[in-house]
C-alpha cells in the first residue's frame, strides 16, 4: 500500500510536534506533610509581649487552599505518623482510637500517604480500621500481611492534565522494634529496594514521575537514594522531623522533608522534561494562623471536638512545681517522677522493687503550675498498660550495662528506674582499688535474688532492645499507666492532697 505524499508531510509533521513537546516543561506543584501526630489546634509562640499561633489542621487547610490556587496542578501528600501525640488523636471516633484524625485529613483532601510507626500504635485492627476510614489511599510497597497481600495499596498513579505521578510507599523495615511487637507479628516487611523493584520498570513504563512516600528517618532515606538508580525522582521522607530548606540530592534523586507537629507545608515546584526533575524548587511555609480563619466544615468538626475535650480534659487537677520537659536522649526530672511514682503506685498491691520505663514515652512540656488531664493524656499519649515481671539481680547488671552502651550508641533507647530505688556508688578496696557498688531501696543487689518490676507493656515486648534479659513471672494488671499517672500526679501536687 503506498502512502501519498500529504500523508508523509502530515506524520513528519506529528513526529516533529512530539519530539518539540518533549522538550517543553510540565509544572507541577506538590505540597507535603509528615509526622503530625495529632497537632489539631495551634501552637502558641509567645515573643515579648507578642501572641502567634503555630499549626493545627485549621491553619493547614487555609495554607492548602492558597497554594491550590496559586497551582491548580498539584497535589498533597503526607509521610505518615498522623497519629499519636494528642488526645484528639488518641480518642475513638467512628469506632476506631484516631479516627478524628482520618476524618480531618480526609477534609483536607489528602491524595496519599504512607504508614508511620505510629499507625500501629494500638492493634493491627485499629491500623486496617484507619485505613478503611480513609478517603485517601495509605500505599504500602514493603509491609505485607500473613497471606502475602499487601496492607495497603502497592502503588497509586495520579494524573494531572498530561502528567502521571506514580507513587510508593516504604515503612521502617524496624518497625517491630517502634511498636508493641503484638501490633506488628503478622505483617511481613520487605527490604526498601527489593519492594521498589518488584514495581519499578511498570510505573517507569507508565510514568512521567516516580516518588517514594517514605517513613524510614532521614538517613536511612539517604542510604536508599544510593542504591536506587534516576528512575526514581524524589523522596518524601518522615520519621526524623527534619526540615530540608533547599533541594537535596542524593544520587541523583531528591529528597524532601517538612519537619513535624504540622510547622510547615512544604511545597516543591518542579519542571519535568522527559520523565525527569528539569528544575526544583524547594520552599516550607511557617503556618502561621491568620487573624481571621474562614469558617469550613473542617473548623466546624476540629472545633467541636476541641470544645467538647477542653470541657471534659481541661479541669486542673494539680499545680506542679517545676516544668517536666522530656527528653528521649536523657534523664529528666519527669522521667525520673515517672518511674518512682509507678513504683509508689504499686507498691501497696505489689510491692515491686524497682519500676522501669523508657523516656522515649513521654511527649509533651507541662510548664511550672496548673496541669490538666489533658495535659496528662498528651504527656503519655500511648495505650500502654501496666504489668509486673520478675528477674535476677544479675540480670539488672546486664540492663545496667546494656543502658550505658545506649546512651553512647542509641541514646534514644534508655530507660528510667527512678533514684530511690536504684543506686550506684564508688567504694575503694584494697590497694587503691575501686569498686561499684549497687544498691536497690538501700540494700546491696544480690545477683542471685529474685527482684520484683513494675513496668509497661511496650516495654516488656521490646525486652531485648530495652533490657537486654528476657522476664518471667509476667502478669498483667489490666490498667493503663496514663491512669496510673493521673492518680499519682492528683495525690503528690493536688491542690487537695486527695
Amino acid at each position: 500500500m503506498r502512502i501519498k505524499q500529504s500523508s508523509w508531510l502530515l506524520i513528519a509533521l506529528i513526529t516533529i510536534m512530539g519530539t518539540v513537546s518533549m522538550l517543553f516543561a510540565v509544572p507541577i506543584t506538590i505540597l507535603h506533610t509528615n509526622d503530625s501526630h495529632g497537632a489539631y489546634i495551634p501552637r502558641t509562640i509567645k515573643s515579648g509581649d507578642k501572641i502567634a499561633y503555630l499549626g493545627g489542621y485549621e491553619t493547614l487547610d487555609y495554607y492548602l487552599k492558597q497554594e491550590r490556587k496559586k497551582a491548580p496542578r498539584s497535589i498533597y501528600l503526607d509521610a505518615g505518623d498522623q497519629q499519636t501525640g494528642s488526645v484528639f488523636a488518641s480518642m475513638p471516633y467512628d469506632g476506631v482510637i484516631g479516627g478524628a484524625v482520618i476524618k480531618a485529613f480526609n477534609m483536607l483532601e489528602l491524595e496519599a500517604t504512607v504508614f508511620g510507626n505510629h499507625e500501629f500504635d494500638y492493634s493491627y485492627e485499629n491500623t486496617i480500621n484507619l485505613r478503611e476510614l480513609a478517603t485517601y489511599p495509605f500505599i504500602s510497597t514493603n509491609l505485607r500481611s500473613q497471606y502475602g497481600t499487601t496492607i495497603g495499596l502497592p502503588y497509586q498513579i495520579i494524573k494531572r492534565d498530561s502528567l502521571k505521578i506514580g507513587i510508593m510507599g516504604l515503612t521502617m523495615t524496624d518497625l517491630a522494634e517502634r511498636v508493641k511487637r503484638e501490633n506488628v507479628k503478622d505483617i511481613q516487611i520487605q527490604p526498601y529496594k527489593q519492594a521498589v523493584d518488584m514495581y519499578l520498570d511498570k510505573l517507569d513504563a507508565e510514568t512521567d514521575l516516580i516518588i517514594l512516600l517514605t517513613h524510614l528517618g532521614y538517613e536511612a532515606d539517604s542510604l536508599l537514594a544510593t542504591t536506587l538508580d534516576n528512575r526514581v525522582d524524589l523522596i518524601i521522607g518522615g520519621h526524623s522531623h527534619v526540615q530540608i530548606e533547599e533541594p537535596w540530592p542524593v544520587n541523583g534523586i531528591y529528597i524532601a522533608s517538612a519537619g513535624s507537629h504540622l510547622e510547615m507545608l512544604g511545597k516543591l515546584e518542579l519542571d519535568v522534561v522527559a520523565d525527569r526533575i528539569a528544575s526544583i524548587k524547594t520552599t516550607l511555609i511557617p503556618l502561621w494562623q491568620p487573624e481571621v480563619l474562614p469558617q469550613t466544615k473542617l473548623s466546624n468538626f476540629v472545633r467541636g471536638i476541641a470544645d467538647s475535650l477542653e470541657t471534659e480534659l481541661g479541669k486542673t487537677i494539680a499545680t506542679l512545681p517545676q516544668t517536666w520537659q522530656p527528653n528521649k536522649f536523657e534523664e529528666t526530672t519527669v522521667s525520673r517522677w515517672m518511674a518512682e511514682a509507678l513504683k509508689s503506685e504499686y507498691q501497696e498491691a505489689y510491692k515491686p522493687d524497682l519500676a522501669i520505663i523508657n523516656n522515649g514515652g513521654l511527649r509533651k512540656v507541662i510548664p511550672a503550675g496548673p496541669v490538666t488531664l489533658k495535659d496528662m493524656h498528651e504527656l503519655i499519649p500511648f495505650g500502654n498498660y501496666v504489668v509486673l515481671f520478675s528477674c535476677y539481680g544479675r540480670d539488672l547488671l546486664t540492663m545496667d550495662e546494656l543502658n550505658k552502651r545506649n546512651a553512647q550508641e542509641k541514646p534514644y533507647d534508655i530507660v528510667q528506674t527512678g533514684a530511690k530505688g536504684w543506686t550506684t556508688q564508688i567504694c575503694k578496696g584494697g590497694h587503691g582499688h575501686e569498686k561499684q557498688i549497687y544498691e536497690i531501696n538501700g540494700e546491696e543487689l544480690d545477683p542471685n535474688k529474685v527482684y520484683r518490676i513494675v513496668s509497661h507493656d511496650y516495654l516488656l515486648g521490646q525486652w531485648d532492645k530495652y533490657l537486654g534479659f528476657e522476664p518471667f513471672d509476667v502478669q498483667e494488671t489490666g490498667e493503663l499507666i496514663l491512669d496510673a499517672m493521673i492518680r499519682q500526679v492528683k495525690l503528690q501536687y493536688g491542690n487537695s492532697k486527695e
